[in-house]
């Protein structure tokens, strides 16, 4: 039985993974690496994907893309195809140089877009090749610090971490130097027959509009069985012992903004988008953007710096 096609949804995010064949180098020289990004922006500009981050290692690269009309699977097709050309004529090599098919990850955008930026421009320094991933020349994180972007469309990307452009700017560091300690984390690495990354509705949604395509749903005990966001906000206010009302309309004193990164933190562990949470407590998405980059469970006790 033949594989099934790709699972295309224009303006979808992606994150694309593909390796050499049995794991060998696709670069050897930075001139190599040069030459692929070369060939990705031509190719980004006749086909207009996004790519919100990008890196390349010596064996294997990753992008995060929002598509457009072409596929992934077009635009895989071509890079990958122009690349092997490319590298066979250079090294007089003949056959595949890459493994297989590429994997094809479909990613919720509003609640993993930031953490899939983070994760992928860390794989240098998770893989021992730097000490800083700002060390590393051939990703995406450099781009969304400087000014000159070639490849990366970073405006959405630093959206997220506020209005002003150059606090923005110094957010994402930030963000990203507080991830230089994580792991691999599998969340980011779903099965095989189960590519997805995002909440419990996101995947059953996808699986309920693409039966034909999506093999395997989440059980149907995992669905809508979330607390609600009014009994997190119940729960909040009588363990923070604060007014409700001082927590929905963002009374500033020091209780009510722990009580308020509290309610948020645990909103976005029970899997609710950022934009149904700031309804709740009447505050803007970056500000829950800022709760999730700043605070944790175990932190929010001693959380003393969000404002609204």
């Amino acid at each position: 039985m033949g594989r099934k096609p790709r699972l295309h949804i224009e303006g979808g995010l992606y994150h694309i993974i593909a390796r050499g064949n049995n794991r060998k180098e696709i670069f050897k020289e930075e001139e190599d690496y040069a030459d692929f990004l070369k060939i990705l922006q031509a190719l980004k500009q006749k086909t207009s994907f996004k790519l919100f981050g990008y890196c390349l290692m010596p064996n294997h690269f990753h992008l995060l893309m929002e598509v457009g009309r072409t596929s992934t699977s077009v635009v895989m097709q071509r890079l990958l195809t122009s690349y092997t050309k490319h590298y066979n004529k250079k090294y007089k090599k003949i056959g595949h140089l890459f493994q297989g098919r590429c994997k094809s990850i479909i990613c919720e955008k509003d609640n993993y877009l930031l953490e899939l930026v983070r994760y992928i421009h860390l794989n240098p320094l998770r893989a021992g090749l730097v000490s800083r991933p700002l060390d590393w020349e051939w990703s995406g994180h450099k781009e969304i610090l400087s000014d000159n972007c070639r490849l990366i469309d970073n405006k959405e990307v630093l959206g997220m971490l506020g209005n002003d452009p150059r606090q923005a700017v110094k957010n994402y560091a930030e963000f990203v130097r507080d991830g230089s300690k994580m792991g691999k984390r599998k969340k980011y690495y779903p099965e095989e027959n189960t590519p997805y990354v995002g909440s419990d509705e996101f995947i059953n949604a996808l699986a309920i509009k693409h039966e034909d395509l999506i093999t395997k749903r989440l059980p149907e005990s995992r669905v809508d069985i979330r607390i609600s966001l009014k009994d997190i906000l119940s729960k909040v206010v009588k363990e923070s012992n604060v007014p409700v009302d001082s927590v929905v309309n963002g009374v500033k004193t020091s209780d009510v903004t722990k009580a308020r990164a509290l309610f948020i933190v645990r909103a976005v562990e029970s899997g609710y988008k950022g934009k149904d949470i700031a309804g709740i407590i009447n505050c803007s998405e970056s500000n829950i953007t800022k709760v999730k980059m700043g605070v944790s469970k175990e932190t929010v006790s001693g959380f003393t710096c969000f404002t609204y």
